[in-house]
């Protein structure tokens, strides 16, 4: 059920007619969202990434996400032009990953994984720690 903050933020985003969506305006300030081609490449982030992860913006594009979220390294995100079966059950079941912050230290977050268009994957990240 959506708390009336996340119905003010709905609320807040504009979306007017040639202009692109601002998916910033929609998504709560605690989750890094992370948009990938399917090989894992980063395309692009949010600002929230560098409260979370500690890269700037600009320093993450064209990397793999492994960069960020090391147990992707050999995992296949896409199968069959879908989200891996595996990836996606262990994220619907609120399993703790781990993710490494610039700076070598790991920390555990929640993942949450979904199919963005037909050649895109976007990743959001919360992380379980507290944020300094």
């Amino acid at each position: 059920m959506a708390t009336a903050h996340q119905h003010q933020q709905v609320k807040g985003a504009q979306v007017n007619e040639g202009s692109q969506f601002d998916l910033h305006a929609v998504i709560p300030n605690d989750l890094a969202m992370i948009a990938l081609n399917d090989k894992g490449v980063i395309l692009n982030c949010c600002p929230t990434c560098e409260q979370v992860f500690g890269y700037r913006k600009d320093e993450l594009g064209g990397r793999h996400v492994s960069t960020l979220l090391p147990h992707m390294k050999d995992t296949e995100l896409v199968l069959e032009d879908r989200i891996n079966s595996r990836l996606a059950f262990l994220c619907h079941c609120a399993i703790p990953f781990q993710a490494r912050h610039r700076d070598g230290n790991y920390f555990n977050i929640e993942l949450f994984i979904n199919r963005l268009g037909s050649q895109n994957v976007v990743v959001l990240v919360r992380s379980l720690e507290k944020m300094m």
